[in-house]
């Protein structure tokens, strides 16, 4: 009983650093993208169809730091440097999708399980884009 509690109280001491870390990376994250000019940024932005705003809300999100696109493409067996993908990916605003997803503990969860590409479908908000991103990759 005590063994259950001490190992209870440990699991929660480390999720709470956890929380703790990822938003120090995010506010990192945050503050080296502002860095980089308000001119730059907004051409970023207006790339993956975010406003700033926007932008701000989602780097509040957990796990927002992170890419987990490129991560979540692999994992499907979707290539996300071939040129289609970059082209279909900015038309159909994937990284905008993924970066306000709020979904983002979810997707960290199973990509660190390795488990992503079995259960994308029942949550992500991009799936249908991957379903069609293989279809494209086949009938080529």
């Amino acid at each position: 009983m005590a063994n259950n509690l001490i190992n209870g109280t440990f699991d929660a001491c480390r999720a709470v650093i956890a929380v703790f870390k990822d938003r120090r990376r995010s506010k990192t994250a945050r503050r080296e993208f502002w860095a980089l000019g308000p001119e730059e940024c907004t051409g970023m932005l207006n790339d993956i169809g975010m406003s700033a705003a926007e932008f701000d809300a989602a780097m509040h999100l957990p796990h927002a730091s992170q890419d987990f696109l490129t991560l979540a493409m692999l994992s499907v067996g979707i290539d996300p440097d071939n040129f289609d993908t970059l082209e279909f990916a900015r038309d159909h605003f994937l990284s905008r999708t993924c970066i306000t997803c709020p979904h983002r503990r979810k997707c960290h969860d199973h990509m660190q399980a390795f488990d992503f590409e079995g259960h994308y479908r029942d949550f992500c908000p991009n799936s249908e884009n991957f379903s069609k991103l293989l279809r494209k990759r086949c009938d080529a």
